[in-house]
């Protein structure tokens, strides 16, 4: 059904005449007849009776008008939650993150976006890059911050950020503090603690091992706060990230001369996502970040 010749019917209805109803609605008075005749011969029932009172309805009209005034209160409501969705007064938002940018960037991002749209949801979904990948991919999350794998998806839009670094850190208490230099024989007596190797920062830890021919006890481990924490003991080491090494002091470490234990951090959604406000709004600030690395 068209919603405009409801429009015209109930707008008839109240005011009880054609030269009214089309000066309300801005139509022309054949428009406003033409849309009442369409409608009679569309349900095969006369809607008015005119009178020197105006347009009257029939029993018919009078069943009729009862719908359409639901229906227009429908469509007005649905119009305004469509409108409220695009400004951001209601909706959702699904955010994903691989580790590292998930505690770098993320708190500080979901902050400012729920500042600005305080009605609403924000969820964040901690995973590997990978899976981040996955779920952008078949739509699950409306973007993501990840670490490059090395693979992308043709459906998915990456766009860099910033850099980051894998280093090798330690606690301040570890036999490795204060050393300029690890030799072979230094790192393979070593504990080494490394993200899942489905991680990207575990791919990366996988290759560089393999490359140096490096044979080292290994333990993998889901949290890259649990790493960290495990490194407070000063019985293991970790290939991490250097952004978040430095944020904890009293932890150090190494950085090695290798343009192979760089990446990029990457902002990710699907190439055709519905643009909404509040993702547009997410989308500035993640390129803001991007902005301030460049001017530091």
């Amino acid at each position: 059904m068209n919603i405009q010749k409801l429009h015209v019917l109930i707008s008839l209805v109240e005011t009880r005449k054609m030269t009214d109803t089309a000066n309300l609605l801005g139509l022309s008075t054949p428009t406003v007849s033409f849309h009442i005749k369409s409608l009679e011969e569309e349900y095969g029932i006369k809607l008015f009776r005119t009178n020197a009172g105006g347009y009257r309805l029939t029993d018919a009209g009078e069943m009729l008008y009862h719908y359409a005034k639901q229906l227009s209160q429908i469509n007005d409501a649905l119009e305004k939650s469509v409108e409220d969705y695009k400004n951001g007064e209601n909706g959702s938002i699904k955010l994903g993150a691989s580790g590292v940018p998930a505690q770098l960037f993320m708190p500080e991002l979901i902050h400012q976006l729920a500042e600005q749209y305080p009605r609403i949801k924000v969820s964040l979904d901690v995973k590997t890059a990978p899976e981040i990948e996955k779920k952008l991919l078949f739509q699950e999350l409306d973007c993501g911050l990840v670490m490059e794998t090395g693979n992308k998806e043709p459906d998915l839009v990456y766009e860099p950020i910033t850099s980051d670094k894998i280093v090798l850190a330690f606690s301040k208490t570890h036999p490795f503090a204060g050393k300029e230099g690890l030799g072979e024989s230094d790192l393979s007596h070593q504990t080494l603690l490394v993200h899942r190797l489905s991680s990207s920062t575990g791919h990366f830890s996988k290759s560089w091992l393999q490359e140096q021919k490096l044979q080292m006890e290994m333990i993998q481990l889901d949290s890259v706060s649990t790493i960290i924490k495990m490194l407070s003991y000063g019985k293991t080491v970790a290939l991490i990230s250097k952004r978040l090494i430095e944020k904890e002091d009293h932890l150090a470490y190494i950085e090695f001369e290798n343009q192979d234990l760089e990446r990029q951090i990457h902002f990710v959604y699907h190439r055709n996502l519905w643009i909404s406000g509040p993702f547009r709004y997410f989308q500035e600030l993640v390129l803001g970040l991007s902005e301030s690395a460049e001017n530091h």
